[in-house]
């Protein structure tokens, strides 16, 4: 079964508040994207690039809407993360196959 949720981010730029879509895996009671995207290229999601000046987001899944604080998965953790996704979802394999650098795991965790 996908897990889908949908998450508001404040643009980078803009400040406005950018809506977008998601599969996403969980780590307890964390939700772990993949930062890839519709961009299909050589640069990082946009929404990615929002989390990373604003951590602050807010979520929905189902009905449930909730406040996040984003961070990027790096060293152990990201290792670990990245084999339980790609193991759920090969395909993550071959976004990084094709990548110019690291593709971001980005954990939410509840604020």
């Amino acid at each position: 079964m996908r897990n889908d949720l949908t998450m508001t981010t404040v643009g980078r730029k803009t400040g406005r508040p950018r809506r977008t879509e998601h599969a996403f895996d969980l780590d307890g009671e964390r939700l772990v994207l993949v930062g890839v995207g519709s961009e299909q290229g050589p640069l990082l999601p946009g929404w990615y690039r929002d989390l990373m000046v604003h951590p602050d987001a807010e979520v929905l899944v189902g009905r449930e809407s909730f406040q996040v604080k984003a961070h990027t998965a790096r060293g152990a953790e990201r290792r670990r993360l990245w084999k339980k996704v790609v193991a759920k979802e090969p395909i993550y394999q071959r976004y990084a196959d094709s990548a110019r650098g690291e593709v971001p795991v980005v954990v939410l965790e509840k604020a």
